[in-house]
């Protein structure tokens, strides 16, 4: 059983009540298997779960993928903000910086349709602009609120 469970704001009476609950049943299971003559691991030693810049690289590679088997359909299934979300996330996690045009040609975006979902971005408070005046050579970011925002939106994928 993994514990491991990602609530923004989770009140410290239920997360101690939630971890005495995980114990005992812990401690139930370590018992039954004694019980019947298992060696039980004192540790959960499953596979890891993958960190948040994981699954939001795994994301984007199943949108490549989807982007080659449709072909010259592909921008019939585009999703340009989730695609410049996705990246950004990635790139704040790595702590590197982006521009725009560099960020619009790994989206797959054409310069003025990036441009404009980009204006809309920012409007909305996703992200914000390193420059004083947006232009393709200016470094491009999340805001806080956009990282909350892609951390949510990755958490429900």
């Amino acid at each position: 059983m993994n514990a491991d469970i990602r609530l923004l704001r989770w009140p410290e009476r239920d997360r101690e009540n939630h971890e005495r609950l995980v114990a005992a049943i812990a401690r139930v299971r370590f018992a039954a298997a004694q019980g019947r003559g298992e060696i039980v691991a004192s540790t959960f030693v499953g596979p890891e779960e993958p960190d948040d810049a994981d699954r939001a690289r795994a994301l984007l590679a199943q949108r490549r993928s989807r982007d080659a088997a449709a072909g010259s359909h592909a921008e019939l299934f585009g999703e340009p903000g989730w695609d410049i979300l996705l990246i950004l996330f990635v790139a704040y996690e790595e702590d590197r910086t982006m521009a725009s045009g560099p960020l619009l040609a790994e989206a797959g975006i054409r310069g003025a349709v990036g441009r404009r979902w980009l204006q809309v971005m920012q409007a909305r408070g996703l992200i914000r602009w390193e420059a004083m005046e947006p232009r393709d050579t200016a470094a491009v970011a999340l805001t806080d609120e956009g990282v909350v925002f892609a951390l949510r939106c990755i958490a429900a994928a």
